[in-house]
């Protein structure tokens, strides 16, 4: 694949690709000629564009999204810590490259969701005393929307179809098929190239 991207149209490119977005066949085709998926950068530039006329209308209705989508960036970080402190550790291969002290882990990852959980709590406060309609912060109301539309969307389409990451591998992919043939596993490391057997 080919042609610039931004990281929000490539993120857009990429849930589509793994069918985590309403309309993914649509959003994760790649254009014959241009060798880039248009229709998710076209969509990605009308979503921007509304986004600007919202803040030329209410830069209060622009704050609420922004702290919103801060919010939910901190939430998303904080899940899967969470899931690792419930779930444990037996869940992560034992050759992974980067690998922490048991109790250090242990704290680092309770603190990083006591993080998230505190200054989520932060970013819902209004800005200023006595709150009145035009100071109040709107972002719980627009993490509600996103929320609920993302609620929708996994219980309508996504958990059909929404597989998880797909991986494109440009490395050793014989060494990769030749495993997948016997029925082997492998772990893709930071260096997609490196393939190791489990």
């Amino acid at each position: 694949m080919t042609g610039a991207m931004t990281t929000s149209s490539r993120m857009t490119y990429d849930f589509a690709r793994d069918g985590g977005l309403p309309f993914s066949q649509h959003l994760s085709q790649i254009h014959p000629k241009l060798g880039s998926p248009l229709n998710a950068l076209v969509v990605t530039l009308v979503l921007n564009v509304i986004f600007g006329c919202i803040f030329l209308g209410s830069t209060a209705a622009f704050s609420a999204i922004t702290a919103a989508s801060v919010v939910a960036l901190g939430v998303s970080y904080a899940i899967p810590i969470a899931l690792h402190l419930v779930r444990g550790k037996g869940m992560l291969p034992e050759t992974r490259a980067f690998r922490l002290p048991g109790w250090f882990a242990w704290g680092a990852d309770v603190l990083g969701v006591v993080y998230v959980v505190v200054t989520t709590v932060l970013f819902m406060f209004p800005p200023a005393l006595p709150v009145t309609g035009s100071n109040m912060n709107y972002c719980v109301v627009a993490f509600a929307v996103v929320l609920v539309v993302s609620s929708v969307q996994w219980f309508v389409d996504g958990r059909k179809n929404f597989s998880g990451p797909k991986i494109e591998v440009v490395g050793d992919g014989e060494r990769m098929a030749e495993m997948t043939r016997k029925g082997e596993t492998f772990n893709i490391g930071s260096d997609i190239s490196h393939i190791e057997k489990l």
